[in-house]
């Protein structure tokens, strides 16, 4: 946890931004310097502030009940307005075997991402409790499904396209997992996020994954402004 205490949302933003540059600086020092490769990381809500601080790629992971469209959302939305690439990591659905979702819906989960337009997308293949780590026949089949339609379908890439916007507070680091959910993992839900949730939940229902989550920012508002065809911010 890189932000332990903080005064407030702008302050938790500037230190998580602040000492997520430093940690990677400091990684890369001995041997190489940042920006010589792209650097990767996964995760599951905080992508603005992960590019921010200096990653080049971030996976949104596609697991648990998590919802796919609501992470493609948040981690697409960040990508395109920092001029970024993303891809999505499937990871766990349970905490004992099979861990792994069925080889149906890891298929959909990888066109779902195909075609929302992730450059990059993994599975999250641990521990090993067979031949082939937690994966049977049916996920490889599944794998092998999925490169056949790429294969014969490249143009179907990135076809479902972030159109619009939901604009949130520059530094609401919210965790995105329910209305209830933690702030920086510093603070309880405030009186804004039932009222997000509620926001970003509805939108989802009716634009699916054309939908993207973004950030606002003197930085980026420009950006956000030329990229999509409505904006709807927090305070309407």
């Amino acid at each position: 946890m890189l932000v332990e205490e903080a005064d407030n949302y702008t302050d938790a933003a500037n230190r998580y931004v602040e000492q997520l540059d430093e940690v990677l600086k400091i990684s890369f020092t001995e041997y190489m310097r940042v920006g010589d490769f792209p650097l990767f990381t996964s995760d599951y809500a905080l992508y603005w502030f992960d590019y921010k601080g200096g990653y080049d790629v971030v996976l949104a992971e596609f697991g648990w009940n998590h919802s796919r469209l609501l992470n493609v959302a948040l981690c697409r939305g960040a990508a395109s307005v920092q001029g970024k690439d993303w891809g999505a990591m499937i990871t766990w659905t349970y905490y004992d075997q099979p861990y792994i979702e069925s080889g149906e819906e890891l298929y959909n989960d990888l066109v779902l991402a195909y075609q929302s337009g992730a450059k990059y997308i993994v599975v999250f293949n641990y521990p090993k409790v067979s031949t082939y780590g937690i994966l049977e026949e049916e996920h490889l089949e599944a794998l092998k499904k999925f490169w056949n339609y790429i294969s014969r379908n490249p143009e179907k890439h990135g076809t479902i396209k972030g159109e619009v916007a939901y604009v949130l507070s520059r530094d609401y680091g919210f965790g995105f997992r329910s209305a209830n959910d933690n702030i920086w993992g510093l603070w309880e839900a405030d009186e804004l996020s039932k009222r997000i949730w509620y926001d970003v939940n509805n939108l989802l229902d009716t634009h699916g994954s054309r939908l993207d989550i973004v950030y606002s920012g003197p930085e980026f508002n420009n950006a956000i402004k030329n990229r999509y065809n409505k904006l709807i911010f927090w305070i309407d």
